[in-house]
């Protein structure tokens, strides 16, 4: 898992730098042009001096992981102070903003995750609690009218873009339509005089369409690979056998063929932490929640080196941690893989 994390970072590190555009430019742009004239080069230049811009590729990344200082235009090896706002990640400092050096990426961070997390928490909690029954009756009633619609639904749901999704219940259930919940931020303007419970309450009925857009493509997507794997148990001969001794379906099915069935869905299971890590852009855009995805997006648009290396790093890290989890979990799926 460590030489993977310093592979990913090497890569997001290269194709940052291939991009087009940089902070620099960004910052110092058309209106501070007009305000300052030929200024504005000088102005960069020393932008670029100060984070080491105009260092070669190879001492940026160095800098970036820690053992090389680039203030001062210096390259000491292991250099104590002085990172604002270049961070050193073998010492777990993500650095500042570029953009506003005030603002530590780390606390930024851990703002935008208490946003980002219980979203999409309850989203891949009501993902599973909904797929795995709706996976187990699809394949328990295989070719009967009940699973053909549901798999109809299901394909449906799953071919809906979640940009347009989340569009659509904006204008069905928001102000312009049945106005039953309000479709912008986590909180009204004035949600700080409210009462404790009040608050909480506000903010679910602010938290009810992005879960729903969160929710629907997942549960559609488990749902059917619950569905591939259980089909595939229940034509088992050990199945049969549960069969033939006269046991009821119900037996059959939820006590001998669902835990065998569940290593596809354990599979998917590595997805789930970078996704409630890192949320969803759109979802965060199309609803204007300062959550992680939004906090990506911005860093990127402004060109933020620290910002796109700490969330894509966390995102990775919290990857790996789910494969990791999912073969582990396995074990306890397949007792049989536990003694290989």
């Amino acid at each position: 898992m460590v030489p993977t994390v310093f592979g990913i970072t090497l890569v997001i590190f290269c194709l940052l730098s291939a991009a087009p555009g940089d902070p620099a430019t960004i910052k110092f742009g058309v209106f501070e042009q007009t305000q300052e004239g030929s200024d504005i080069q000088a102005r960069i230049d020393k932008f670029n001096s100060r984070y080491g811009f105009n260092q070669p590729l190879w001492k940026q990344y160095l800098s970036y992981l820690g053992p090389v200082n680039m203030k001062d235009d210096g390259h000491r090896w292991f250099g104590g102070t002085g990172r604002e706002p270049w961070g050193g990640l073998l010492a777990f400092d993500l650095g500042s903003e570029l953009l506003r050096p005030t603002v530590r990426v780390s606390e930024e961070l851990t703002r935008r995750l208490a946003v980002t997390v219980p979203l999409s928490l309850v989203s891949a909690l009501l993902s599973y609690m909904i797929a795995l029954p709706l996976g187990i009756y699809s394949a328990a009633r295989q070719g009967s009218l009940g699973d053909g619609l549901t798999s109809v639904s299901l394909f449906v749901l799953y071919s809906i873009p979640t940009f347009w999704a989340g569009l659509m219940l904006i204008l069905v259930f928001g102000k312009t339509g049945l106005d039953w919940f309000p479709s912008l931020g986590l909180h009204d303007k004035d949600a700080d005089l409210l009462s404790s419970g009040g608050y909480v309450w506000d903010m679910l009925k602010h938290a009810v369409l992005p879960v729903a857009t969160l929710t629907y493509g997942s549960l559609a997507y488990l749902s059917r690979q619950m569905r591939v794997g259980m089909v595939d148990v229940i034509r088992q001969d050990y199945i049969r056998t549960a069969r033939a001794k006269g046991l009821p379906e119900r037996v059959v099915v939820l006590r001998h063929a669902l835990r065998n069935s569940l290593i596809p869905v354990l599979t998917l299971f590595a997805s789930v932490l970078p996704i409630l890590i890192g949320g969803s852009i759109i979802v965060e855009k199309v609803f204007d929640i300062p959550g992680m995805g939004s906090y990506a997006y911005e860093g990127l648009l402004e060109r933020d080196i620290n910002v796109v290396m700490a969330t894509t790093t966390f995102s990775a890290v919290m990857t790996l941690m789910g494969i990791l989890l999912s073969d582990i979990s396995y074990a306890f799926a397949d007792p049989r893989i536990r003694y290989e």
